[in-house]
């Protein structure tokens, strides 16, 4: 496999040990993963793939022998051939779900796929990647499971295009989409469009601002009880909130490739995501961008309640598939201009 050029010092994996306070964590999980089982009962309704589309589950290797990580693979039935006859490989993005680190979501941004998709047709490669969670398997196990998905796309440059990879994410998900993003570098990464993920753990639940306590119109401000459990969950050691492979916003501005975040203004992880792009703008960025969602919580997009939600969903949506063409475009670009 291809391996990452980032210098960061990779901690090795490590488990919570066995004691009342985690078992009283892991019993406050099983009942969070219990409760959100339930959601497909109360959202039925899937949007269809654009026509011509497909879904493949696979499973990719790790680095640990033996086990492999699922991936969601859509891509279009009919691909078109380059000159000789064989198909070009094609621009692929590689996206990873919300889950507070610890809930099972895999597939739970079909519809983002699906938009994403119509958006920017059949020369595309939409990769929906799962990874381990806590407090099963803590901090660092789900950056490496990142990593590896993104090693072995690199590893198949007749598949997919290695100039025009980009990544993205969901809350927990678009955390591990900045921290794989900022390990490989501009040189590897097109782009990442993540939206409200957090990006500062060193910053205690309960210390993370709302801009209002008005009630969002969509989504949620992530309760501090929450918040608390997937941060205990996540971390064994103190000292790993401030690591690299999860608080990306001490990381040097360099180091990111082009970047758009957005979070729902009546997000608790707002402020600090603005105030990364803000960072990286005043250290001479200017191909990083922030929306900021006017009257939305945290998840909004998942289950929007009302037109306006809908509508503001489908701009980021747009947002977002408009970047990441952006990305790959100027990227095959510079790579050519090289040669």
């Amino acid at each position: 496999m291809a391996t990452s050029s980032s210098s960061f010092d990779i901690p090795e994996e490590r488990l919570h040990d066995w004691s009342l306070r985690y078992v009283r964590l892991k019993a406050i999980v099983l009942l969070l993963r219990s409760l959100n089982s339930l959601r497909p009962l109360i959202y039925r309704t899937q949007t269809p793939l654009p026509h011509g589309f497909e879904r493949q589950v696979v499973d990719l290797p790790s680095r640990q022998s033996g086990r492999t990580i699922h991936v969601h693979i859509y891509r279009s039935k009919f691909t078109s051939p380059s000159s000789d006859g064989v198909p070009a490989p094609l621009p692929v993005h590689i996206s990873w779900h919300g889950s507070g680190f610890v809930l099972p979501n895999l597939g739970d941004d079909y519809a983002y796929a699906s938009h994403i998709l119509n958006k920017l047709g059949p020369d595309c490669i939409f990769i929906d990647a799962d990874y381990r969670k806590a407090p099963e398997y803590p901090f660092p196990a789900a950056c490496h499971d990142a990593q590896d998905v993104v090693n072995n796309i690199l590893s198949q440059p007749q598949i997919y295009d290695p100039d025009r990879i980009t990544l993205g994410g969901f809350s927990a998900g678009g955390n591990l989409a900045l921290v794989v993003g900022a390990q490989f570098g501009p040189q590897r990464i097109a782009g990442i469009a993540a939206l409200y993920p957090p990006v500062d753990f060193t910053i205690r639940p309960h210390d993370r601002p709302l801009a209002s306590k008005v009630r969002p119109d969509s989504g949620f401000p992530l309760p501090t009880w929450m918040s608390n459990v997937f941060i205990d969950s996540y971390f064994v050691r103190q000292q790993d909130k401030e690591h690299p492979l999860c608080s990306v916003y001490y990381l040097h501005a360099a180091r990111f490739p082009p970047l758009l975040l957005a979070s729902g203004q009546l997000d608790t992880l707002h402020r600090a995501s603005e105030k990364l792009v803000r960072k990286l703008a005043d250290a001479g960025r200017t191909d990083v961008r922030f929306i900021s969602i006017q009257k939305e919580g945290h998840g909004f997009d998942k289950l929007p309640r009302g037109p306006e939600s809908i509508k503001r969903r489908d701009y980021v949506y747009d947002q977002f598939a408009h970047f990441l063409k952006q990305s790959s475009s100027r990227s095959s670009a510079h790579q050519k201009a090289q040669l």
